[in-house]
């Protein structure tokens, strides 16, 4: 659908774009004259859609034009880090300091109006969850901003390395006690907070957890699949998640896990239901490995 607007003199204009639903709406407002257009074009995959022509200055706009400016405001400040199946991480600056940005890029085999409205879901949920760990007094990187249309985070950067790094190297040089019975004593208090404030991680694993440099504070990252809920069963799959990365990636530093599962013994008040039901997740997993 293509609008024009003729008029006889030249007039100053003003554009407002939107995306909503991945629908581009453009708007185009003369200062000096009370008639107002409207236009409205659902932009094709790999093609130009012509939104407005407006006389006697032609002004044509184009979606790609529109993604093409939000892709140079992006790579001039972003540094790829890291890309998963779900998002891709950026180096970044936010108010002069060193950051974090998080995008949770669109699935193309999904419907793109089901797309946005999960992608935003989840979104909305991790930034939630990132705060309630926050206010149970885990140790998280500070949330600065949560853009909805571009779907992504904003993150404080935590210098220092991640807890998969410093166990390899305690497995192939040789570990040292009393810093390793730290990073467990933090790790299962950490967990403790979380389990106890009703809130499940779903992804423990090392490489989601970070040591500040300085102070090898233990920070927990990564609340993508982070939810809430109370029950033993839930908990006890958190549990067995983190037991099984320390058995494939961490079994040259001992056994890991029991000083872990010690330090959320005396940190949890409801670790008795937790650890029962950690024994039947356990039971259930042979089997699955048994029966493949």
């Amino acid at each position: 659908m293509k609008v024009s607007v003729s008029v006889s003199v030249s007039v100053s204009y003003e554009l407002v774009l939107a995306s909503i639903k991945g629908w581009v709406r453009v708007r185009v407002c003369t200062l000096q004259f009370q008639a107002t257009s409207f236009g409205v074009v659902k932009p094709k995959r790999k093609r130009v859609a012509k939104l407005i022509s407006l006389a006697p200055t032609a002004l044509i706009l184009t979606d790609q034009r529109i993604m093409e400016d939000k892709t140079d405001v992006k790579d001039s400040s972003l540094i790829l880090l890291k890309q998963g199946a779900e998002a891709r991480v950026f180096e970044s600056n936010f108010v002069g300091k060193k950051s974090i940005v998080k995008e949770r890029f669109s699935k193309k085999y999904r419907h793109p109006t089901l797309d946005s409205k999960l992608t935003l879901k989840r979104l909305n949920a991790e930034a939630r969850c990132m705060t309630k760990a926050r206010r149970l007094g885990v140790s998280t990187p500070v949330l600065y901003g949560v853009d909805p249309l571009l779907h992504t985070l904003t993150f404080e950067f935590v210098e220092g390395p991640c807890v998969k790094d410093v166990l390899l190297e305690f497995g192939s040089h040789g570990s040292v006690e009393e810093r390793l019975d730290d990073i467990a004593l933090q790790i299962g208090n950490a967990i403790a907070k979380l389990h106890d404030g009703g809130l499940i991680h779903g992804d423990l694993t090392t490489s989601n957890m970070l040591l500040r440099s300085g102070t090898n504070q233990l920070i927990l990252i990564d609340f993508g699949l982070s939810f809430t809920s109370t029950l033993p069963e839930d908990k006890a799959v958190d549990l067995y998640v983190l037991e099984r990365a320390l058995v494939s990636m961490h079994s040259s530093c001992g056994n890991v896990m029991d000083r872990i599962l010690a330090a959320y013994r005396k940190s949890s008040k409801q670790w008795s239901s937790t650890m029962n039901k950690l024994a039947q997740v356990r039971q259930r997993g042979r089997k699955r490995t048994m029966v493949g």
